[in-house]
Order: structure tokens, then C-alpha cells, then sequence
């Protein structure tokens, strides 16, 4: 997933403390990874990967959440559901999924 934003700063505290809790809901510890930052035109893009035990409990424990979202992949799905999930823990962002 590619992270982007006009508060880095905010933007990741907010976003380690939403996925450290939760790590914690899943009983799961290293569950994900931020990039380093870059610039460009006023926002910081970083990369978020998240571990595949980390998104399986995530998939499981709010399958009923996720299954709101009508149509998409499953990929499209979790990426609403975290969207609306930070944006709910503070994190002003905008989050796209990265295909290779």
C-alpha cells in the first residue's frame, strides 16, 4: 500500500499507535512495515506492508465491516476498511494499494 499525506509526522504516529492496537486485538507482534518518506508537491507518500498473519486477523476479525464494501477485489476492500480505519484513529491520509 502507498501512504499519502500532507502531515507525515501526524499521519504516522497515528497510524503506529492504530496498528500497534491493533497487533494487540490479533496477538500479533512485527505485523507491518512503513517505508521512509519522500516528497512531492507538498505531500509525503511512504509504503505500508502489512505481514499476511496481520491481515488475516484483520480479514477475520472484520469480515463483517469489510463486507459492506460492495464489488473489488479483496485487496480494494482492506484498503477502505484501513482508510476508514485510521482516518478514524486521527491519520488524515490517502491510501492506494500497489499491484507489482
Amino acid at each position: 500500500m502507498e501512504i499519502g499525506t500532507t502531515d507525515h509526522l501526524g499521519a504516522r504516529l497515528a497510524m503506529k499507535r492504530a496498528l500497534s492496537h491493533m497487533e494487540t486485538l490479533c496477538g500479533i507482534r512485527g505485523g507491518y512495515e512503513m517505508g521512509e518518506p519522500g516528497e512531492r508537491a507538498g505531500w509525503s507518500f511512504f509504503t505500508l506492508k502489512i505481514g499476511p498473519g496481520l491481515r488475516e486477523c484483520i480479514e477475520s476479525k472484520f469480515a463483517d465491516m469489510m463486507g459492506r464494501y460492495r464489488g473489488g477485489k479483496p485487496d480494494d476492500k482492506l484498503a477502505k476498511f484501513m482508510t476508514e480505519y485510521f482516518e478514524s484513529k486521527g491519520a488524515e491520509i490517502k491510501l492506494k494499494i500497489v499491484r507489482p
